[in-house]
């Protein structure tokens, strides 16, 4: 199947990243994410989001420009790259120019200590890899 919306757009049409969605929307980065591309999004679910204590979402969602900020662009790589792909980079560079670690267990990809749940999401300028939580860079 032939992908029809960008990375925004598939995020915002997907029901399991609403809160994903209004992150990027409240930082800008959905004009980014909407852009040429290529990138991979490495993507909290919203109950990936629903995990983090509510003063830290809460003070994330009241710095948009700050460490909102950060912290999505940690979830975003330059490129196309499949979950098949991503395992092999052990240490790829994130949109935040700091490296993030991806492992394998059992079969599956681990994104900075989260595990991809939903892979390889088809978007007409790259790829989203739904994540079971929210990684906070250090």
């Amino acid at each position: 199947m032939t992908p029809s919306e960008t990375i925004t757009g598939t995020l915002a049409a997907d029901g399991r990243f609403s809160l994903m969605t209004k992150a990027i929307q409240v930082t800008g980065l959905d004009a980014v994410l909407a852009g040429k591309g290529p990138y991979t999004v490495c993507a909290p679910t919203d109950e990936a989001f629903r995990l983090l204590p509510k003063e830290t979402l809460d003070g994330l969602m009241a710095d948009p420009k700050g460490q909102l900020f950060r912290v999505l662009q940690y979830h975003i790589m330059f490129g196309n790259l499949s979950c098949s792909t991503i395992k092999k980079l052990n240490f790829p560079k994130t949109r935040l120019g700091i490296t993030v670690e991806i492992t394998e267990k059992g079969g599956q990809v681990i994104f900075g200590g989260a595990t991809v749940t939903i892979p390889d999401i088809a978007c007409t300028n790259g790829v989203i890899h739904g994540i079971d939580r929210v990684v906070i860079p250090r």
